[in-house]
């Protein structure tokens, strides 16, 4: 699960600043914001919550806030059912009034999860 959500992870950033790999993503974005969402929801709330007393539970906890907070803005709830478009739409409100740079800080904090995530994930598979 880690390299899936590491992948994410990347793909988050991607299309969070302007680049080349961000444009082809972009007519992906709207699931690759979703499944973030809830990779990060799963990675704060189920495996932080397993592990919380660990390096690694802590990980989670930040990785998956920070993924939580910067795809939720995102996600388009046009289509989803009321009870969905209500608490979503609240948090995205919630979200959005953050201060200026909030969102900035969440994208350096998930950069650096990343890479600790890529970088452990690279050791595990050369050793």
């Amino acid at each position: 699960m880690g390299i899936v959500v590491t992948v994410f992870m990347a793909l988050i950033l991607f299309l969070s600043v302007p680049n080349p790999v961000g444009k082809r993503l972009k007519k992906y974005q709207d699931k690759i914001f979703v499944i973030t969402f809830l990779m990060g929801a799963w990675n704060a709330l189920w495996y932080d919550a397993q592990h919380f007393d660990e390096f690694w539970g802590i990980a989670a906890l930040i990785a998956g806030f920070s993924m939580m907070i910067t795809s939720l803005p995102n996600i388009s709830l046009d289509k989803s059912p009321s009870l969905i478009k209500h608490t979503l739409g609240w948090l995205q409100t919630k979200i959005n009034s953050l201060p200026q740079g909030f969102q900035e800080l969440m994208l350096l904090m998930l950069f650096g999860c990343a890479c600790i995530y890529g970088y452990t994930l690279i050791k595990l598979n050369l050793a």
